[in-house]
Parts: structure tokens; sequence; C-alpha cells
């Protein structure tokens, strides 16, 4: 099927048309108009009928006062975008595993894809399932059997080892007590999307209107919350994401006035790499930066380099003496004698404070 004339090529084609009616109104008065629509659709490459189409709808469009548009420019178009949560996501990396560790077979998004729809009602496409894989560390490779499977990036893999490993340290080691902290939010109209209905009985009604949202901060572990510490507040943007409203300001807010003052004990921190946990204190010149700026950077810290080199020269130079990033809120807790540790990315399943998001959201639902 042949792509629609965008509207320019469309008024090309009327201004051609308006043209020949005038070339035939003075030069050749005896040619019968349907000629002139056929020497624009010759000298166009569309066909005559096209032509009357246009011609029709330039008229309704003129009776109109509109201009002249391309057909399905402004049809509502769907954006693709998936809402899923951080639990049904460690639910999909666990489903992964399983094929490796309890059926023995090789994962596939299409037999990914029927797991999912069964455990989650998982309702994407295969093509936003692989999206979504792609996004949380998995890649689509060959292996030496030339079979395709989802293999997960190393780097992945080895931050959740490294990070599991500390957690063993602890417990036979320091013993520090362990508080995860996390946000999340919740409507105030927020209700189960699912429930038993018959012929006769329509069950729950969801509310058309989700209502405000608030955003909840905590942290605790296996004592319980952190007394004192629970943060509650009304969201005041209009975005579908509470990251938005929770940045690094109202977070460190929270860190000094809430948990900081309730931690009476030298503790293990758990979170997550939200942008506002990550505000980098110690940040390397990138491309976007000027040449005197990474050369200043590298004369500060006694690293040569030739006057005669390029930025892209200087980039690569900065990229393998760059230290490992020192985060403003990690320096924070360890000022007060406090540890942090950091999640491996898309492992909400090893912060157990989403378990406990979790079930609270489905008590209020129900």
């Amino acid at each position: 099927m042949p792509k629609p004339l965008k509207s320019d090529a469309r008024v090309i084609i009327l201004k051609v048309l308006d043209f020949m009616r005038e070339e035939k109104r003075l030069i050749a008065p005896k040619i019968p108009f349907e000629k002139v629509t056929e020497r624009v659709a010759a000298a166009t490459g569309v066909s005559e009928r096209f032509v009357y189409k246009l011609m029709n709808e330039k008229k309704k469009a003129e009776e109109s006062n509109v201009k002249l548009s391309t057909p399905g420019k402004n049809r509502e178009r769907k954006t693709g975008k998936l809402d899923i949560d951080d639990f049904d996501i460690g639910v999909i990396r666990r489903k992964i595993h399983e094929f490796y560790s309890f059926r023995k077979e090789i994962p596939t998004i299409p037999k990914l894809l029927n797991i999912l729809r069964e455990e989650i009602d998982f309702s994407a496409k295969r093509e936003t399932l692989r999206k979504l894989l792609h996004k949380i560390g998995f890649r689509f490779k060959k292996t030496k059997t030339n079979r395709k499977v989802l293999c997960e990036r190393n780097d992945i893999t080895a931050w959740r080892a490294a990070y599991l490993q500390k957690i063993r340290e602890n417990e036979s080691g320091e013993k520090k007590p362990v508080v995860y902290l996390d946000e999340t939010y919740i409507h105030s109209s927020h209700s189960t999307d699912k429930c038993w209905q018959g012929p006769d009985v329509e069950g729950d009604l969801e509310p058309v209107s989700k209502g405000n949202r608030w955003i909840i901060v905590h942290a605790g572990g296996e004592e319980g919350f952190v007394e004192n510490a629970l943060l509650v507040f009304k969201s005041n943007t209009k975005s579908g994401d509470y990251h938005d409203e929770m940045n690094n300001d109202n977070f460190k807010r929270w860190t000094i006035k809430k948990l900081l003052p309730n931690l009476h004990k030298h503790t293990l921190i758990v979170m997550d790499n939200a942008p506002y946990h990550s505000i980098c204190v110690n940040k390397c010149p990138n491309s976007n930066h000027t040449k005197a700026v990474m050369q200043l950077w590298l004369r500060e810290r006694n690293i040569e380099f030739s006057e005669q080199m390029t930025k892209p020269q200087l980039q690569e130079l900065i990229k393998r003496n760059k230290p490992a990033p020192e985060y403003e809120i990690d320096n924070l807790l360890k000022s007060h004698g406090h540890s942090v540790l950091r999640l491996p990315p898309y492992h909400c399943d090893l912060n157990p404070i989403e378990m406990v998001w979790s079930s609270m959201k489905r008590n209020v639902a129900e």
C-alpha cells in the first residue's frame, strides 16, 4: 500500500492544477476540463482520480477555513510505553534464571511471554518484552552451539555477586544492622484492577479519577521500620513518574532530619541507584566540556599529557584515570559512622522493603 502524500506535496499538485486551469483559460479554451486533470496527473505522477479527490479535499478545507493536512497525521497514536513496576521486573529476571536452573531449557521470548502472561498478566507484545529485557541487562547472543539465548550482562552479574558477598561478610563478621530504604507512591483512590464478577454482579468498580498521589519514603530492617523515619507528602507534579517529585533536595532533607537522628547504631544502609541517590561529587569532564577544562583536570592530578592532544585524546586519557564515583549521600551517611551498599540495577527482589510496598498497596486496594 503506497504511503499517503504529505500536505506540502498535495499543495504542489493543487498549484499545478491551478496553473494548468489558467493555461487552459488563456491559451486553449477549446480543451475540455477533463484534459486539464489528465495533464496534471501526468505531470505529477499521480492518478487522475487522486487529482479529483484533492480538489474535493481543497474545497472542504476552504469551506471549513482550515489548512490542507496530511491524512492520518492527527490520529491518536499509541505510545508503546509499558506500565510495569520494579516487582514485576524482578519476577521477569527470576523466570529467565528458572529456565536454566529448573526447566533446563533455553529461554526464548515466545516461551517467556507465555509464562509471564499466565503468572503476572503481562499484556505487552513480543517487541516490548524484547526492549524491556535489553533495558534490564539481558542480551541476545550467539552461543557455542550456534543457538541464540538470553545472556545477562557481565557487569550486572559481577555487581550482584559483590553485593551478596558484602551481605554475607556483614552477617559473619561485623554484624551491623542492615537497613533498607526506598520510596514508593500510592493514589488516594487506589483499588484492585481485578475481582470475581458474574453476569449479574459487576463487582468492584474502579474509579475513573486516580485522585491525589502520595509519595512515601521509609527505611527498615529486621527490627522493623526505623522509628519516626516515615515521610508522606502529596505530589504536586502532573507527570506519571513520582521520581520527578522525590528529588535530591527532598531526599537529602529526609536523610538529615528523619533517618540519621533515628539510627542509634552503626548501620549498613542498602539503597538503589535512583538519580537522586547518586549525585556525584567527583565528576570528571566529559565530551561536552572544553579542551581547557579537560587539561586543567589532568594537570591538577599530575597526569601527563601533550598540549597537541585533541579533545578525543584527552577524553580517553581522562577515562583511563577516572576515579571511582563518590556520591554526596554516601559521604553524608559515612560521616555519621554508617556504611552504604548499592543494589545492582533492576534487582528490587534483593530489597525486602519492595515486598512491603507490594503488600501495603494490596491491603489498601482490598
